[in-house]
């Protein structure tokens, strides 16, 4: 499998201590402007084989009621019967795993029908970490997505129907600068809308190699500061109604928190306000140090 398999395993982090087993290398879009992850990689997939050979390897280490993240940019996108038949597979080796998440474009939503949907949940897959990163179309456009704020809110909308959480993924300063105000209001709009099991935030990163890289060379695309970035979460936070979890210490962000929402709304929202008021734009982009992130 090592030989096919040249991607490093990426999973979020809170799943740190989960049993990481690879489904799929690659991104069968991979045109989003702004990744820096899968870019390099041909989509593939494994095989039963490979599949039920790393859990072979991996069974001795993890408990059998261990959470599993299956490894790839957007393992939904492969049939649902090679879905199911990767978690019968799982059952053998690990009999009562507590739940299985993984990541996923809105469109590989979009061509599971509801039962289809429903089938998954049934066999284990309660958790999808899902590339929204706003709801503004004219920032989706610009970070060229491939799935338009209608698309989103429909497939969440299925998705809570079919009783899989939602994790959606915000991207700060996904607009470029100026933007921060509309993003976070058209963002928070939308995520009103479905019941979200967290939220999960980062920071817009210019990586090299990257079509939104190319576009900032050229003068087409202009960098949102860390201050515009935190008044971005700031406004997103005040505006997002109903309980979820808001986790925000991603590397990529400009600040590190987490929030139950409504409860921490008030003081996660007065700390992001002193923070802005007790330092200077050039002090927080040194305390930021976004160019040191694209080494990490």
């Amino acid at each position: 499998m090592a030989k096919r398999f040249t991607e490093p395993e990426y999973r979020h982090p809170l799943d740190a201590n989960a049993l990481l087993v690879r489904v799929t290398q690659g991104c069968t879009w991979n045109r989003c402007h702004y990744c820096y992850v899968s870019r390099d990689y041909p989509f593939l997939y494994a095989s039963y084989e490979e599949f039920e050979e790393e859990l072979r390897a991996k069974v001795k280490y993890y408990p059998s009621n261990t959470k599993v993240w299956m490894v790839g940019s957007n393992p939904l996108v492969l049939p649902t019967d090679r879905l199911l038949t990767y978690i019968e597979i799982l059952r053998k080796y690990f009999p009562h795993f507590s739940e299985i998440a993984m990541q996923s474009r809105v469109t590989d939503v979009r061509r599971k029908s509801l039962d289809e949907l429903k089938a998954l949940r049934a066999a284990g897959i309660n958790e999808l970490f899902l590339g929204v990163e706003s709801g503004d179309d004219a920032i989706l456009t610009l970070l060229n997505k491939g799935a338009d704020v209608k698309t989103a809110l429909q497939q969440m909308q299925r998705l809570n129907e079919a009783e899989i959480g939602i994790v959606p993924m915000y991207m700060l300063g996904g607009g470029g600068a100026g933007s921060w105000e509309r993003n976070a209001q058209c963002t928070a709009d939308l995520l009103n809308q479905v019941r979200c099991r967290m939220i999960s935030t980062t920071g817009l990163t210019v990586f090299p190699n990257t079509p939104l890289w190319q576009m900032r060379e050229d003068g087409r695309f202009q960098e949102a500061s860390e201050v515009e970035k935190i008044r971005e979460v700031l406004a997103f936070v005040e505006q997002l109604q109903g309980e979820t979890f808001l986790y925000s210490y991603h590397y990529l962000n400009p600040v590190h928190f987490t929030a139950h929402l409504p409860e921490e709304k008030d003081k996660i929202c007065a700390g992001l306000r002193n923070f802005l008021r007790d330092n200077t734009a050039s002090e927080i982009e040194e305390m930021v140090g976004r160019q040191n992130m694209l080494s990490l």
